[in-house]
């Protein structure tokens, strides 16, 4: 049996959604007809419309006429590479718009292109491989986003044990950097977050009287210094180990890189060319080190602004723009841990009576958190007052 026709014999349940895209009604009717058994079939008269289609329906493969008025096929499925990447896209065109099919193939992305007009039985056989294709692309993602996350959360639960001041750190600056991601606008966030996280790893190679140093803002002698110059090296080499963050290892690497470039390293990038993830972290893991260091965030951004040269201008004016109009979440206060809320933030570290760190200033409260507190104040190991935020 031939490809074409085991397609079409598939049960009814594993039909994918395809988008035809012409802008005459005659074409778009014998396409349907020749697909409809094997396809969930949308239709659209031209790009413009297709585009408004998309947003209410979600398609796996895109196949789009070339010569089209307001929108020809080419512009059209550049449109759909930037606002849907995962979508599959095939160009129909005639044999006067080869050339212009190649350069379409060349500059944007287009699984393929088929001259019209396209036996059915060829155009079926494509189609079902362009559905194929986004099906791994799509299974892809969802490893990005499952496995290793989980990889991530188990590699920051073992920093949290080992070293919660790193871990507390670790998540005051990701904060940060989830809220300047925001503010910039970037599209996927989840590989700043995750450099962010991963970004103190390297931290459990430093004495614990180091990191309260660091953790505090308090100045390091010579050889500390030097220690936690490390830090980051350290943490690219651990990261770099784990398939598919090979970008966030280079950004942890790159983090403590000027973007102005002045006493980098001969290889290092600079400017626009260093890994967005690295422009960022760098501000956020000074913004975090000034409001230990100095009494207000406005005296952190002012002198961060003041060295402007060590900072991408949009990242910096992101942070100023989020943070320069008042005093992050208030002044604190003391409460008992009676009326501790969820989203407070907790504004010193809380120590056991023995000094183990429990949970790091910075940290944002939440149910789990409250009943943890709880269940250490009922064994006396934890004071029931302390100071918070919001």
């Amino acid at each position: 049996m031939s490809l074409p026709a085991q397609l079409l014999t598939r049960s009814s349940a594993d039909t994918a959604s395809i988008l035809l895209v012409d802008d005459e009604v005659a074409i778009l009717d014998g396409l349907r007809r020749q697909l409809r058994k094997r396809f969930t079939v949308h239709t659209a008269n031209g790009g413009a419309e297709a585009l408004e289609l998309m947003k209410a329906e979600p398609v796996s493969v895109v196949v789009s006429d070339m010569r089209m008025p307001q929108m020809n096929g080419a512009t059209f499925l550049s449109h759909v590479r930037s606002l849907y990447p995962n979508v599959v896209r095939i160009l129909l065109t005639g044999q006067a718009d080869t050339q212009a099919a190649i350069t379409a193939v060349n500059e944007g992305q287009i699984y393929r292109f088929l001259t019209k007009p396209c036996p059915p039985e060829v155009l079926l056989e494509e189609i079902g491989s362009a559905v194929e294709l986004n099906r791994l692309v799509t299974a892809e993602k969802e490893l990005m986003g499952t496995t290793l996350r989980r990889t991530v959360e188990a590699l920051t639960a073992t920093l949290s044990l080992a070293q919660p001041a790193a871990f507390g750190r670790a998540v005051r600056i990701a904060r940060t950097v989830t809220e300047l991601a925001e503010a910039l606008g970037v599209e996927e966030p989840w590989e700043l977050e995750v450099t962010a996280m991963l970004s103190q790893l390297g931290a459990v190679t430093l004495p614990p009287n180091v990191l309260e140093k660091l953790d505090t803002g308090r100045p390091l002698n010579e050889d500390e210094a030097e220690m936690a110059n490390r830090v980051p090296e350290v943490s690219r080499k651990l990261v770099s180990a784990i398939p598919r963050l090979e970008g966030v290892a280079e950004a942890i690497g790159w983090q403590r890189v000027r973007f102005d470039g002045r006493m980098a390293p001969p290889a290092a990038p600079r400017g626009p060319d260093l890994p967005l993830g690295a422009r960022i972290l760098r501000a956020a893991a000074d913004f975090d080190l000034g409001k230990s260091q100095r009494p207000s965030v406005q005296d952190t951004l002012s002198a961060m602004s003041s060295d402007a040269g060590a900072y991408d201008p949009r990242v910096l004016e992101a942070l100023i723009g989020l943070h320069g109009g008042e005093e992050l979440h208030g002044e604190p206060r003391e409460i008992d841990i009676d009326d501790l809320e969820p989203d407070m933030v907790i504004f010193d570290d809380i120590l056991t009576t023995d000094g183990v760190m429990l949970i790091s200033r910075g940290t944002v409260v939440t149910d789990p958190l409250i009943l943890r507190l709880e269940n250490y104040i009922s064994q006396n190991r934890v004071n029931r007052r302390m100071r918070v935020q919001g």
